[in-house]
């Protein structure tokens, strides 16, 4: 069966277009469905929103870790199909899902044992460390569903397969939507309703991926059993070695949001609450442009494994300027929707309505940079040069976030919460203007040399016809 895109030969301006849309209309989706929750948790109150606006971190942290070994696992099986190594392809596609699967049982087992400690260490109010705790420890059995189906998305993606990437997601947020309304309204549960809804909606979006999966043609085969030509033991160090700095990388990002919070909750929940919202709105339009990176990889790592080093230069020139406009759409969309959205979610709390105002405005801008760095990161990522993605992002946390909120809460305690939000700006900022600096020391080096190298390569070809 023909993939529904020819990544070797189709143009690349439609290529682009054609798969990163999707990932950004899922991305959109994915980032609706946190909406919809905080929508229906706002009905309940602001403790409710800022008692799952602390706790939501951790979930996307492990989900986020988990995510960076698909994806640097997605970009190895990308270069083999490029390379036409179909059976070293499903040999990796095998042992990736079992990967995950352990993975995923040891987040979900000692995280539901672990939770009490954690929300005590961080030393929450009695009535916020409650609600947290009824939330997070149900919504901890639905992380080996969350990751499973996440892989299963990475897989499709993986062949260019990208529409039925948006429809699952467009399904979820419909189930989801639907299981709030019943939990709260019908059975009339509180926020353990919430959780119990997402609970049943990614078992639900599991069952539908694996069925889908399972009932159409791949380019590769993914089984239970890995052939005896290749060692299990290699396969596995050079997914972690590919993944691991990814997964570092995107979780430290979400742990540094666990540690704004124990920042921002000093300031009272309202604050948290604000925090969690204005993140909300953010991430309706960040959440898209950050996909542009993603729907990069395959395109680039499979034309990269055949040595079309014409056509990967073009998909990083057109990629850089489509995340550039997407980004800058985005950040002046956000300026737009700021106010209906905080007002509705915020409930005439006049407070929590102000605190989200002077977040999202000052934030909402850096979808700009959000966006460029992002598609950058897909590119370095494309050619399983992770260390870049873990040394940018450690640079952005440790090095300018973290520290900035320690500095401002030192010697500018009176702009009380104002200094969390000035940091994020800064470095989101800044994290953008280093990455560039990065990524012109690492691609355009490594592209001329494999240009030679294939150059090299043609040139001995043609000699050896010619005697």
């Amino acid at each position: 069966m023909k993939p529904a895109l020819d990544l070797h030969k189709d143009p690349i301006r439609i290529l682009i277009f054609k798969m990163t849309t999707p990932m950004m209309v899922a991305g959109f989706v994915t980032t609706s469905y946190g909406f919809v929750d905080m929508i229906f948790a706002s009905r309940l109150g602001s403790l409710e929103v800022a008692s799952i606006a602390f706790v939501t971190p951790l979930f996307i942290m492990l989900k986020a870790f988990a995510s960076g070994v698909t994806r640097g696992g997605v970009s190895i099986i990308a270069t083999l199909l490029g390379e036409e190594k179909k059976e070293k392809a499903s040999a990796y596609a095998t042992q990736l899902r079992l990967l995950i699967i352990v993975l995923s049982i040891i987040f979900a087992i000692p995280g539901v044992f672990l939770l009490p400690a954690i929300l005590k260490a961080v030393g929450v109010s009695t009535e916020l460390y409650n609600q947290a705790l009824i939330y997070s420890q149900i919504l901890f059995f639905s992380v080996p569903a969350m990751l499973i189906f996440q892989l299963y998305i990475s897989l499709f993606k993986s062949q260019g397969k990208m529409k039925v990437i948006s429809t699952i997601s467009i399904l979820g947020i419909i189930c989801n939507a639907i299981l709030n309304a019943v939990f709260l309204y019908i059975i009339e549960f509180k926020i353990d309703g919430l959780a119990y809804a997402t609970l049943l909606t990614s078992a639900i979006q599991m069952l539908i991926i694996l069925y889908l999966y399972g009932h159409q043609e791949h380019q590769f085969n993914i089984g239970w059993r890995t052939s005896s030509n290749y060692s299990k033991a290699a396969i596995w160090t050079k997914l972690l070695k590919v993944g691991l700095p990814l997964s570092f990388t995107q979780a430290s990002s979400h742990f540094g949001f666990l540690v704004l919070n124990v920042f921002i909750v000093q300031f009272g929940h309202q604050a948290v609450a604000a925090f969690a919202i204005g993140n909300r709105i953010n991430s309706l339009l960040f959440s898209p442009a950050k996909e542009i990176g993603g729907g990069l990889i395959p395109l680039i790592a499979q034309n990269w494994g055949r040595g079309a080093i014409d056509r990967v230069k073009e998909t990083i020139k057109l990629g850089l300027l489509y995340s550039l406009i997407i980004g800058i759409s985005a950040a002046f969309l956000i300026q737009l929707i700021k106010y209906p959205i905080a007002h509705f979610l915020t409930k005439d709390d006049p407070e929590t309505y102000q605190h989200v105002i002077n977040y999202v405005g000052l934030v909402g801008w850096t979808a700009i940079a959000w966006a460029v760095f992002h598609a950058l990161q897909g590119i370095v990522n494309s050619f399983q040069k992770t260390m870049f993605t873990l040394v940018v992002n450690t640079v952005r946390l440790w090095g300018i976030r973290i520290p900035g909120i320690l500095l401002f809460y030192a010697f500018l305690p009176s702009v009380a919460e104002y200094g969390i939000w000035y940091t994020m700006f800064l470095s989101n900022t800044i994290t953008v203007l280093f990455a560039i600096a990065y990524f012109m020391m690492i691609v355009p080096p490594m592209l001329n040399k494999k240009e030679e190298a294939e150059r090299i390569k043609a040139r001995q070809k043609i000699e050896e016809l010619i005697t």
